[in-house]
């Protein structure tokens, strides 16, 4: 699959995954009683937090949202032509 359709298919499973990051995110955030415990590991083992995992998420849906309408519109720039 090469192409607009392909990269508007990466574009869409690069937003789902960031969706399901940010849920993931969530749900252990609140498994764990939204301590912000451990968030900044200075002293200790490091494992990661899950406000790690919610900002990589939320941080991934901008861009790929932004990248999906360039697509957008592009395609639709060219058949009103």
């Amino acid at each position: 699959m090469r192409g607009r359709a392909g990269q508007l298919l990466v574009r869409c499973l690069l937003l789902s995954v960031a969706f399901a990051l940010t849920t993931l995110a969530l749900a252990q955030w609140q498994a764990i009683g939204f301590s912000w415990h451990d968030v900044w590991p200075l002293a200790g083992d490091f494992h990661l937090h899950p406000v790690h995992l919610l900002v990589i998420g939320v941080a991934m849906i901008p861009p790929t949202v932004w990248e999906i309408f360039l697509l957008d519109s592009g395609r639709l720039n060219r058949e009103s032509r």
